[in-house]
C-alpha cells in the first residue's frame, strides 16, 4: 500500500482542527452561557418585598406628615405597639354615644390644637409589648405639629403619662387640653396643658368656668 500523500494529510489535520474550534467555545462565549451567581453584576435583580409599616398596623387615617412621626418613634421605642380599637374594652351605652358625638370614634388616637399656636397636633396612645391581653399597659404621648419650610411635620413625641391603665377609657382634646379618661364610667378625668414657661405638658384641675362637656375634636 502506498503511503498517504502530505496534501491529504494537511487536508486531514485542518479538518480535525475546525471540529475542535467548533466544540470549544471562547471565553466570552463561555463566559456568556455561564449563569450569573447571585452576588454577581449580571445577576437579575428583583425587586425587593416592602415590610408592612408600622404605623398602619393600628388602621388609624394618618396622614403623611403623622405616619411617618409614628414610625420614627415606633423605631425608637420598639417596646412598644400601637393602641388600636381592639384593645377597649366596649362600655355598653356610653360607646354608642361617643359615635354619636364624634362620628369616626378612634379611643386612643385624637386630634386638635392641643398648644394653641393655630397648628394641628395628634394625641396618640401606645400598649407595652410585654402587656398580657387582658391587663394592657398604655402610655399616652403628644406629637405636636410644626411648619418646616412651608412643610407638614410633628415633634418626636412627649409622654404625658407611662404604663396606665385605659382599657376602659379614651383620649380626647379640650380646647387647648388633652384629657385621659382612665374608665368613661367614672368621673375621673386627669386634664393636661401646655406649659410654654416649663416647656412640658403639665397636669392641672379642672377650671370651674370651663363648660362641662368637651368640644369634638378632629379625627
Amino acid at each position: 500500500m502506498n503511503p498517504p500523500s502530505r496534501s491529504w494529510l494537511s487536508t486531514a489535520a485542518a479538518l480535525i482542527l475546525a471540529a475542535a474550534c467548533r466544540k470549544a467555545p471562547g471565553p466570552a462565549a463561555a463566559a456568556a452561557a455561564a449563569p450569573a451567581s447571585p452576588g454577581s453584576e449580571d445577576a437579575v435583580v428583583q425587586p425587593a418585598q416592602s415590610a408592612p409599616s408600622l404605623a398602619d398596623a393600628a388602621g388609624y387615617p394618618f396622614r403623611p406628615a403623622e405616619k411617618k412621626a409614628v414610625e420614627e418613634f415606633l423605631r425608637r421605642h420598639p417596646e412598644l405597639r400601637l393602641a388600636k380599637d381592639s384593645d377597649r374594652e366596649e362600655s355598653g351605652e356610653g360607646d354608642g354615644d361617643l359615635r354619636k358625638l364624634y362620628g369616626v370614634y378612634h379611643p386612643y388616637f385624637v386630634r386638635g390644637d392641643v398648644n394653641d399656636d393655630g397648628i394641628l397636633d395628634f394625641v396618640l396612645a401606645f400598649v407595652r409589648r410585654d402587656s398580657s391581653r387582658d391587663t394592657p399597659w398604655f402610655s399616652v404621648v403628644v406629637f405636636t405639629g410644626k411648619n418646616d419650610r412651608g412643610e407638614p411635620g410633628f415633634s418626636a413625641g412627649s409622654f404625658i403619662e407611662r404604663d396606665v391603665s385605659l382599657a376602659r377609657g379614651d383620649l380626647s382634646v379640650d380646647r387647648d387640653a388633652v384629657l385621659i379618661t382612665p374608665d368613661l364610667n367614672d368621673e375621673n378625668v386627669r386634664r393636661y396643658r401646655w406649659d410654654p414657661m416649663r416647656r412640658s405638658y403639665i397636669f392641672v384641675r379642672d377650671d370651674t368656668d370651663e363648660p362641662d362637656t368637651p368640644v369634638p375634636s378632629r379625627t
